[in-house]
């Protein structure tokens, strides 16, 4: 069996000190004890509300290899196996430099306001066919996910995937100095994080600085039409390394064409500079074709065969809360669930997919879009021409969206509520067959209620 750590790499790597000596190994790395498995190395992290020191006895009753710890409390005996350090954040961090230093595969990371993660997943669909891929899991993708990330990472592995987030300025240079990428994708530059960075300018500002990471002659892939794409390109001149760009025009040095959308695929073709590629999705929305582009031009760069990565790809099925399509639980319907999070750009992308998918009606439920601060009452409004143009009946909760739900046309007003779950008896009433529900709202206004009262697929994970 292969082990992730051993003892002379824990202590190499983060300096402490084992409270006995004995053989380690670790087959894998946890913060949280309640997806720790047997053989996790375990790190007891102290967060705002709690403290990886309070779950030491549950992480060795699930068989954990090791516990790092800051000290050993009074009610262990030193003869456990625990590895005392200064701080244990510092030594995650630590560990995921080490691991990244140990591999010599191909680093990607990507970052943007939108689609991070779906780009990853296709991604890694896109990899199988090429060797042994690690990806980061979920949205893994702050000062904790990150080096959770590379602490994971199999040192004989072929690719390393990394998500790097931002919500301040100033957090996306050490994060992409951790993954030392070889290859840098940028999805979008968007309102997320508006009311936090003040301007898109800000915004596109930190996203360029996942390009200070990058080797020299290193690769970075964005959309043509990213904002500010000036920023970028000269950006990338500074640390010399090379750019494309994905997009419509003749311009762009991956060209997408030919693009035919339908309720159950998104075709369209992928121009290289001297071939042409059909590719096929198994899923909707034209969000998902810009994706998928971004990973393709990264497959032409590690120069591996794009036919071979094309058939993969079209494995890609959205995930939970990211364009997951569920049978309703009472009618004949189905539901588009985006509940996972929300910005002003990828809701107008999921009302256009709705339109997509729907034969009959089309049912947008939407919760308030979170930090947007001052420019929240203006981004939540611009959605209304969306909202109109692609939905026949409307339902919102949060303050944010009362707004907006004011000023739609009586004739698709649904219902307001302040929460998620007040509105779920009004949406039941109004639900008839062959209806299309969109769900969608910010992580914070908990929207996945709304999905589970009404998706048989939740429902019976519920049970």
């Amino acid at each position: 069996m292969t082990f992730l750590w051993n003892e002379t790499d824990l202590i190499q790597a983060t300096g402490g000190t084992l409270s006995i000596h004995q053989a380690i190994h670790g087959t894998g790395v946890s913060i949280d004890t309640r997806t720790l498995r047997p053989g996790d190395i375990f790190i007891a992290i102290p967060g705002e509300n709690s403290d990886g020191h309070d779950y030491i006895q549950q992480a060795l009753a699930n068989g954990a290899s090791c516990v790092i710890v800051t000290h050993i409390p009074s009610q262990f005996n030193s003869q456990l196996p625990f590895l005392i350090v200064s701080d244990t954040l510092h030594a995650l961090t630590k560990m995921g430099i080490y691991a990244r230093q140990r591999f010599h595969g191909k680093a990607i990371a990507i970052t943007g306001s939108v689609g991070k993660t779906t780009t990853k997943e296709m991604l890694k669909n896109a990899l199988q066919p090429f060797g042994k891929i690690h990806a980061a899991e979920g949205s893994y993708n702050n000062h904790l996910g990150v080096p959770l990330t590379l602490a994971r990472l199999p040192s004989d592995a072929d690719y390393c995937i990394s998500e790097i987030g931002m919500n301040h300025s100033g957090e996306i240079a050490p994060l992409a100095a951790m993954v030392k990428p070889d290859i840098a994708i940028i999805t979008t530059v968007s309102s997320s994080h508006l009311g936090l960075m003040k301007t898109l300018d800000a915004i596109a500002e930190e996203k360029s600085q996942i390009i200070t990471a990058l080797s020299k002659n290193g690769i970075f892939i964005l959309p043509e039409t990213v904002y500010d794409f000036t920023l970028f390109e000269k950006r990338a001149m500074q640390y010399h390394v090379h750019l494309y760009r994905t997009g419509l025009s003749e311009k762009a040095d991956f060209q997408i064409q030919s693009i035919n959308l339908g309720a159950d695929y998104s075709i369209f073709k992928f121009k290289t500079v001297n071939e042409i590629f059909s590719v096929s999705l198994a899923s909707p929305g034209q969000h998902l074709i810009h994706d998928a582009s971004l990973v393709l031009g990264a497959i032409f760069s590690l120069k591996l065969d794009l036919q071979q990565a094309i058939t993969a790809l079209h494995q890609f099925t959205a995930g939970s809360g990211r364009g997951e399509i569920l049978p309703l639980i009472d009618k004949t319907g189905i539901l588009l669930d985006e509940s996972y999070n929300a910005s002003t750009l990828s809701i107008q992308a999921a009302l256009k997919t709705l339109t997509l998918l729907s034969p009959k009606r089309r049912i947008a439920v939407l919760g308030d879009i979170f930090e947007l601060d001052e420019h929240s009452e203006k981004e939540h409004l611009s959605l209304i021409p969306s909202i109109i143009q692609n939905s026949d009946l409307v339902f919102t909760c949060g303050s944010s969206m009362k707004i907006v739900f004011d000023q739609l046309p009586r004739s698709i007003q649904g219902k307001w509520c302040k929460n998620a779950e007040e509105l779920i008896p009004f949406i039941h009433q109004q639900l008839q067959d062959r209806d299309t529900v969109l769900v969608k709202g910010s992580h914070g206004m908990h929207m996945e209620k709304i999905v589970r009262a009404l998706t048989q697929k939740m429902n019976q994970r519920k049970n």
